[in-house]
């Protein structure tokens, strides 16, 4: 599958090639000068729901979900799981900049039955893979935040926060301006995107562990490498984004019971979470460069 270009934050990582998305600076005059335009209607990441999951609420949204824990400390130790989890969740909130991957997987090759809490990715085989995508935010940049997403048959949906909260959307033939944006639209269009896992897991884990110190190796073409972190396993609820092709719009489903694996280095910055629901819905993320 050819992903987009995505600008990128460190001088050693490198691009993805360059696939079927516009070039950048040609993407953000297209943004500035199609704001009310309204975007085309066909499907992208439309995810089986199972049991485990059922749709968003009207109050259901990121923000409206009071913290478990109190405010995290750079000082805190990884034994601490909730602690630790906290000062992660808050270095990705204060970053400048960040880059992030992640594949979305709609049920598993081969599967007889569901799948169990105590099943991961890692351990699953051949999971069905529903698309892939990538998320960079950059403050002060024009978008500040761009997300992409591309199907397994080669759909795309592009996601952009243009700052002081314009948030927009395109997903084939037109650009569309989210006034006022749903839950949905701030979850998948805003750089809150890149802290929303560790803060479901923060926020809704009765069962957050750490396993011990491990390898974590990022896996994403062309951006792979190595990193010394701690392993954390457990539970939560988590909110798997999509779009209607009907109604042309974001949706949130909520995802319950899934179980996660999530590493976490020795700086305290996330840099894998895989997590699988009972029915084999799932999702990977990689957290690649902060500054």
């Amino acid at each position: 599958m050819s992903m987009p270009s995505m600008p990128h934050i460190t001088p050693d990582e490198h691009p993805s090639p360059s696939g079927g998305k516009p070039g950048w600076p040609l993407r953000v005059l297209v943004v500035l000068a199609c704001l009310a335009v309204v975007a085309s209607g066909w499907g992208v990441a439309r995810l089986a729901i199972g049991d485990t999951q059922r749709p968003v609420e009207a109050d259901d949204g990121p923000e409206s979900r009071p913290p478990r824990s109190g405010p995290g400390s750079r000082d805190a130790v990884p034994e601490d799981a909730e602690a630790y989890l906290s000062t992660s969740v808050e270095l990705v909130e204060s970053a400048s900049a960040f880059h992030m991957t992640f594949v979305a997987y709609d049920g598993v090759a081969g599967s007889e039955g569901p799948v169990t809490a105590s099943d991961s990715l890692r351990e699953t085989s051949e999971p069905e893979e529903a698309g892939r995508g990538e998320a960079v935010y950059r403050a002060g940049a024009a978008p500040e935040f761009d997300h992409a997403f591309t199907t397994a048959d080669d759909r795309s949906v592009y996601r952009y926060d243009m700052g002081g909260g314009r948030l927009m959307m395109t997903s084939g033939q037109g650009l569309k301006l989210l006034d006022p944006p749903e839950a949905a639209d701030r979850y998948l269009c805003s750089r809150d995107f890149g802290s929303a896992k560790l803060r479901e897991v923060l926020d809704t884990s009765p069962d957050l562990a750490l396993t011990g110190p491990e390898e974590v190796k990022l896996e994403w073409p062309g951006l792979s490498a190595t990193h010394s972190a701690y392993h954390y396993t457990g539970t939560f609820t988590t909110m798997l984004g999509g779009f209607d092709p009907g109604a042309g719009r974001n949706t949130l489903t909520v995802v319950e019971e899934a179980s996660f694996d999530l590493w976490i280095d020795e700086r305290g910055y996330p840099r894998r979470l895989d997590y699988l629901a009972p029915n084999g819905v799932g999702e990977s993320y990689e957290y690649h460069s902060f500054s």
